[in-house]
């Protein structure tokens, strides 16, 4: 198996000695498929340097799952998981495994800062005790794929007021706005269709593309995302099936394109007769004026949610498309799931009517916390360097020296999760760069960078002395 499949997080943050986690890491990899019956494991050496730990551990880990039974050792065929356990199952293919948004529950008393779920102020409970008699949803026994008729004229209705004028038949709800990527990319990028996106990118996009077989094409980005020069060579040698881009608080630096920029892009991909996919899903939590559509949204498609805003847990997202491409999206989401819950939907369109008043509280909270968050690094962090964002939740930082993945693995034992940067590249790019999530209360934000700064103290030390060895990923 890939080697680099089990980089993340491997050594459990609990207690107890360092084998012992890294036997129970390798555990949970096998729980969540990374690994299968019959699986080949790293051999201890490669491991051992992966990880950056000694060989010693490595043997300690690997000797007490043999015990336990999970693991078999053959002389001249190495390390694998057994073949005979009955529940094990097969490994889930390494294009379906998630780089940056793994299952599981997270460790005990980490402080995790590499999401972006934002908590606070809390108006789902007050709604939830308010909301329409279940009773009148059950009288309904049809799945409506498409999604309630009612949340969908209110969606409709949000984006005319955006100046998008939209009708109820171009929207099309979903199970979360990574189900509206997957519909998508499942769509244009069968057969190896070339999908466009940004370097670096959102990182749940990347992983529907590598699901879905897609050829994916990540181009540079600058302080306004995605650059014209490298989309305008891409376009005249490429037959591109779409483009998705972020331009309103792109994932992971925060920019937020300019009508500039988005006309000139409108301007391209209408001569290439390629469809644009325009990613909002952080577009209310630009720190500045209000979102624009690009100039090609009538024509493009449109995603949304209202999981920044209110709660990630809803999973009711949507996406804003042609009628012509929406029977097409529509039956690819019957396949997934005959359709979004109702009762979700229905909370959905409670949470609609208020969801400009939470944006603007969104907005101050995270600035707020932004600029604590930058304050904490540069006392406790100064060499490390970072562009403030325009919006979102996101810090998209550059270390002085070193490998990220290294360091977020040691940062992960000093009780803290950062995302790598080479996790937002499908070229394993930025890999000297870390996305932080500032989405914490005021205390959790200080507690994470002193950890940081314990963290990043040993990984110097270690890097003056030359015991860190750089990271690899076969």
């Amino acid at each position: 198996m890939d080697a680099s499949t089990l980089s993340a997080g491997l050594i459990s943050g609990s207690s107890g000695p360092l084998y012992q986690r890294l036997a129970e890491g390798l555990r949970d990899a096998v729980r969540r498929g990374e690994a299968g019956a019959g699986s080949k494991l790293p051999s201890e050496r490669d491991l051992a340097r992966l990880l950056g730990v000694s060989r010693t551990t490595v043997i300690g880990a690997y000797r007490l799952l043999r015990e336990e039974g999970l693991l078999e050792s053959a002389r001249g065929s190495g390390t694998r998981v057994v073949a005979s356990g009955r529940w094990i199952g097969p490994a889930v293919p390494a294009a379906a495994l998630p780089s940056g948004k793994l299952p599981g529950e997270p460790a005990a008393g980490v402080v995790d800062l590499s999401g972006s779920v934002v908590a606070g102020p809390d108006v789902v409970p007050r709604l939830a005790s308010d909301i329409t008699d279940l009773h009148a949803l059950t009288t309904d026994f049809g799945y409506q794929p498409l999604g309630l008729p009612s949340l969908r004229a209110q969606i409709a209705a949000r984006y005319t007021r955006l100046g998008l004028p939209t009708t109820a038949e171009e929207v099309l709800v979903t199970s979360g706005a990574q189900q509206a990527i997957s519909l998508l990319f499942t769509l244009f990028g069968r057969n190896g269709g070339v999908i466009v996106t940004e370097n670096p990118g959102y990182v749940g996009a990347l992983d529907a593309a590598h699901a879905a077989g897609a050829t994916l094409l990540a181009l540079p980005t600058d302080a306004e995302g995605i650059k014209v020069g490298p989309l305008r060579e891409t376009l005249a040698r490429c037959p591109v099936s779409l483009l998705y881009v972020m331009t309103t608080c792109q994932n992971p630096t925060g920019a937020v394109m300019s009508t500039q920029r988005r006309t000139e892009i409108a301007r391209l991909t209408e001569h290439a007769g390629v469809p644009v996919v325009d990613d909002t899903t952080l577009a209310d939590l630009a720190f500045e004026g209000r979102w624009r559509p690009l100039p090609t949204a009538a024509s493009g498609v449109t995603i949304g949610s209202l999981s920044k805003l209110f709660w990630p847990g809803l999973r009711i997202g949507w996406l804003r498309a042609p009628q012509a491409l929406m029977t097409r999206l529509a039956r690819l989401k019957v396949v997934a799931d005959l359709g979004s819950s109702h009762v979700g939907q229905q909370l959905a369109s409670r949470l609609l009517p208020v969801s400009e008043d939470m944006a603007t509280a969104r907005r101050e909270q995270l600035t707020a916390r932004l600029d604590l968050l930058t304050e904490l690094l540069r006392t406790r962090l100064p060499t490390w360097s970072w562009a403030r964002p325009s919006g979102g939740p996101f810090l998209w930082v550059r270390l002085p020296f070193g490998d990220a993945e290294t360091f977020a693995q040691l940062a992960l034992g000093y009780g803290v999760q950062v995302l790598p940067g080479a996790r937002t590249s499908p070229d394993r790019g930025f890999a000297d760069h870390l996305r932080l999530s500032f989405v914490h209360e005021p205390a959790t934000l200080r507690v994470a960078v002193d950890r940081l700064g314990k963290a990043w103290a040993a990984f110097q030390s270690g890097h003056d002395a030359g015991h860190l060895r750089p990271f690899v990923t076969a």
